[in-house]
């Protein structure tokens, strides 16, 4: 399954959307590989800040700076996407990225986090044409779309259902990564005979 949708009202959003999160790293090597996230969006707009919010999240839950590009005081944006990406994609770690960003869709899907098998491509829903980001990515309807109108719709979004949404993708990823580190402990050394 490509996409996955948890429910920010349901009560056990948290539990499953870590568990998930928890299974697609571990299927793209994340046992193995440093994971990075990158949130992307701005503080700008109400809309377009969940993930410098899932950003300050991950980072006042104890992930590092090398485990996190893009929070409220240093943005992952359009237009410094490749300078800030670039040295970390670069340095020969081999890094596993989780891509997180807001999205607009139907209304039926406002308040719903997708869990995506795949990167994403931040600014499409406004028009952008930038490169795809990440081997992961984790998207929150905050808004319904309207066409021409997508920037202000953007705009004038609820900050509660926003904070709502990047307090749930935060946690769950958190709580992704410390169960990651924990199997990773638990499991037997493997010697080379």
């Amino acid at each position: 399954m490509d996409v996955e949708l948890f429910r920010f009202e349901d009560e056990t959003a948290l539990a499953r959307l870590s568990r998930a999160v928890e299974e697609r790293l571990i299927e793209h090597g994340g046992r193995h590989r440093p994971v990075v996230f990158a949130c992307v969006g701005t503080d700008r707009s109400t809309g377009d800040a969940l993930g410098p919010l899932v950003g300050e999240r991950l980072r006042r839950l104890g992930c590092g700076e090398d485990q996190v590009i893009g929070t409220l005081e240093s943005p992952l944006h359009a237009l410094n996407l490749d300078e800030r990406l670039g040295p970390a994609l670069d340095d020969g770690s081999d890094r596993l990225v989780v891509a997180v960003d807001a999205a607009l869709g139907p209304l039926d899907r406002v308040g719903g986090v997708s869990l995506h098998g795949r990167g994403l491509r931040p600014g499409q829903g406004v028009g952008k044409d930038l490169p795809e980001v990440g081997e992961l990515s984790l998207t929150a309807t905050v808004n319904v779309q309207a066409g021409a109108l997508d920037v202000q719709v953007l705009q004038s979004t609820r900050l509660w259902l926003v904070q709502g949404l990047a307090e749930l993708i935060g946690s769950a990823s958190w709580w992704a990564l410390t169960n990651l580190d924990r199997a990773e402990a638990r499991a037997p050394a493997v010697s080379a005979a």
